[in-house]
């Protein structure tokens, strides 16, 4: 990534790597290209909480956000995320995967980042990029 680059031009790069590393676990579905698409699900998620942040801050929100819950809940509340309940989702299975390492745990993550985490990222990657 160019350090000149914004946190959002950053964010919808990382989204299109995720959505890339999805598709690869659904073509080939072992441990390690699960293990790749978590890794870029963790730095998806990292740049979008920064990326929303970052947005909301140039839109005049007071810069008092210091962490990813109060990012997430102020997002929430201005409708620039749709649910928080996935998002806080989100963020705890970042922390899970950051800290903790079990194959059932990253199967059932594996699983939630394709089911629920990709979109939920690529809408804001959408709201975002207009």
């Amino acid at each position: 990534m160019k350090p000149n680059k914004s946190k959002r031009d950053n964010y919808l790069d990382a989204v299109q790597r995720l959505a890339e590393a999805v598709t690869d676990y659904k073509n080939i579905p072992n441990d390690t290209v699960r293990d790749g698409m978590i890794q870029r699900f963790e730095f998806t998620f990292e740049l979008a909480w920064k990326a929303l942040k970052e947005y909301m801050i140039d839109a005049g929100v007071q810069n008092t956000l210091q962490f990813p819950k109060q990012v997430l809940r102020e997002a929430y509340a201005t409708s620039l995320i749709s649910s928080d309940s996935i998002w806080l989702d989100m963020l705890n299975a970042r922390n899970t995967t950051s800290h903790i390492y079990d194959d059932h745990t990253a199967a059932v993550i594996a699983g939630k980042i394709q089911k629920s985490y990709l979109p939920e990222l690529q809408k804001l990657a959408a709201l975002l990029n207009k």
